[in-house]
């Protein structure tokens, strides 16, 4: 089984499909004016960025960072670092890269309210990763 799409709500539809473009090599595929913007990355998966207001009632993002956002791996820290110096030289308010679950990452709040992870790989070893899990 193959994840297709991942739906995200976004205070700044607009916003949010410029900067997958730009920092992350998404590529446009429709957009229905501020409501909605559907990118698609280069494996095929498909993000969609809504502002369906109607559908909210009440609906914000956590304040943590690392409770809801989506995760994008670099291979290298020095390219986790370069994304980084990209994010702040545009004026993104950036969190510092550091290590964090084996791994060097960051995060930063998108305009449309929830948060996006940029990191190396992480080194999970299966034991530690299904512990908890009730078979």
């Amino acid at each position: 089984m193959k994840l297709n799409h991942i739906n995200l709500y976004s205070h700044d539809t607009e916003a949010d499909r410029a900067m997958f473009e730009r920092y992350f090599g998404l590529q446009t595929l429709v957009v229905r004016g501020s409501t909605m913007a559907i990118l698609q990355d280069d494996d095929g998966l498909v993000l969609i960025v809504n502002h369906f207001s109607r559908k909210l009632e009440g609906f914000a993002y956590p304040q943590e960072a690392d409770i809801l956002h989506i995760g994008f791996i670099r291979d290298t820290r020095e390219e986790v670092e370069a994304l980084h110096a990209r994010l702040c030289d545009d004026g993104w308010e950036v969190e510092a890269p550091c290590q964090t679950h084996g791994a060097w990452a960051f995060y930063f709040r998108a305009r449309g309210g929830y948060f996006v992870e940029v990191t190396t790989r992480t080194p999970v070893r299966p034991q530690e990763a299904y512990r908890d899990v009730v078979r």
